[in-house]
């Protein structure tokens, strides 16, 4: 799903790319790139705050026996990517951004659907009727589900601001903002009494704690821009 993600990705920034003057060629590479910054971002970020998992560094290389990823991780790794590739070829950041965010926010769609159809992101017990049940026979928040209900909220708004003409750079921001936003509410109906469930300091997990630098921030640069 990942891969499939990337594929509507890469076709959807070509075409806006094609719109904004941005050559295939550069949105190929940095889409590769972007890729690359995913999977090995995502797996450091969850190596690093899931250490006790790991017992020797072959560990951490045996992902078909030692899984684990941080979409979050992914994500950072992935913008660092885009800035130093933008930096490298002289293409304005803002403008390579917004293109490529259309295609990002379907990707992240696509992908949470993958991890819906093997449970990924066990949820906290609920008596909710949309609940789903776990192999425990509990019934559980549809995390998973929830991310791919706000992303195709944050889509539906992107397209709604892109109508506004904002300056170049205002709807990736914007995206990133309602993607924090979302993700740091939705990490509180995340499970917190299973072995596999995510550690917590101070009752938030590490990506709340890093979103919570990341949304002010955000706020920032958004005044700049809007």
């Amino acid at each position: 799903m990942v891969f499939l993600g990337f594929l509507v990705a890469l076709f959807f920034s070509v075409k806006e790319g094609k719109r904004k003057s941005i050559d295939e060629e550069n949105i190929w590479d940095v889409m590769i790139f972007s890729l690359i910054g995913i999977i090995v971002g995502s797996r450091i970020f969850y190596v690093i705050f899931n250490f006790e998992e790991f017992i020797s560094l072959a560990d951490v290389f045996n992902i078909y026996n030692n899984g684990g990823f941080s979409f979050l991780g992914g994500v950072i790794a992935a913008i660092i990517m885009v800035y130093i590739y933008s930096r490298i070829k002289k293409i304005n950041i803002y403008k390579l951004g917004d293109v490529l965010v259309y295609g990002v926010i379907l990707a992240i769609i696509i992908t949470r659907l993958g991890c819906f159809f093997i449970y990924d992101h066990v949820g906290k017990v609920t008596s909710l009727s949309w609940g789903r049940m776990y192999i425990d026979q509990t019934i559980r928040h549809p995390v998973v589900l929830y991310h791919i209900i706000s992303g195709i909220v944050i889509l539906c708004l992107i397209q709604y601001f892109k109508k506004k003409h904002l300056k170049e750079g205002a709807l990736v921001l914007l995206f990133v903002f309602f993607y924090s936003f979302s993700r740091f509410f939705i990490d509180f109906l995340r499970c917190s009494d299973l072995a596999i469930c995510d550690s917590r300091y101070l009752n938030l997990t590490y990506t709340q704690w890093i979103l919570l630098f990341v949304i002010p921030f955000i706020i920032y640069m958004l005044k700049r821009r809007i």
